[in-house]
């Protein structure tokens, strides 16, 4: 025999959705998002404020020492023009006291001299001799020093010192380093 059950047996309620609950979860966890939201951005405004600062500080102290580093430049581009200055000035003593010590080696004896220039590598005498085979001495000692070149007699006259007659003469010739 078949049975049929006619009464309804026992169903599983369903569950209604209850809408006040989430009407309440939801603004729960919008501002639970908005919250942590805001967090992390201050948080990260504030670290970069931070690291701003520190940066400004940086830029400070680094100013500071770019301007000590300009003057300790300045310093040694001043000792640098001292020293180069120095050495020129010893490089040219010895100039002028090797073209003396020549001059003096080459000089014969009853010849004087009264003028000397010397600008740059170009020598000029004048003086007194005693007569023109002296002077003529004079400019053949004086090319073979090797530290003269190029003797030339400017000009040779008589004249009357103290009543002697002598040879005034001027020579020009150009100084070899």
């Amino acid at each position: 025999m078949i049975r049929i059950n006619l009464i309804r047996g026992k169903r599983k309620k369903r569950r209604e959705l209850n809408v006040g609950f989430a009407f309440l979860l939801v603004p729960l966890v919008v501002l639970l998002g908005t919250l942590y939201f805001h967090t992390t951005v201050t948080g990260r405004i504030k670290s970069l404020e931070t690291g701003i600062q520190q940066a400004n500080a940086d830029v400070e102290r680094l100013k500071k020492e770019i301007g000590e580093v300009e003057k300790f430049k300045a310093r040694k581009a001043e000792l640098q023009k001292k020293v180069d200055i120095i050495s020129n000035l010893q490089k040219n003593r010895i100039g002028p006291v090797r073209h003396f010590e020549a001059l003096s080696s080459a000089i014969p004896e009853k010849c004087w001299i009264d003028k000397l220039e010397i600008k740059g590598d170009r020598v000029s005498v004048s003086g007194v001799a005693l007569n023109n085979n002296t002077v003529a001495n004079f400019m053949t000692a004086l090319a073979q020093t090797g530290r003269f070149r190029d003797v030339a007699l400017g000009s040779a006259d008589q004249a009357a010192v103290s009543n002697t007659k002598l040879v005034k003469y001027t020579l020009t010739f150009q100084a070899v380093n």
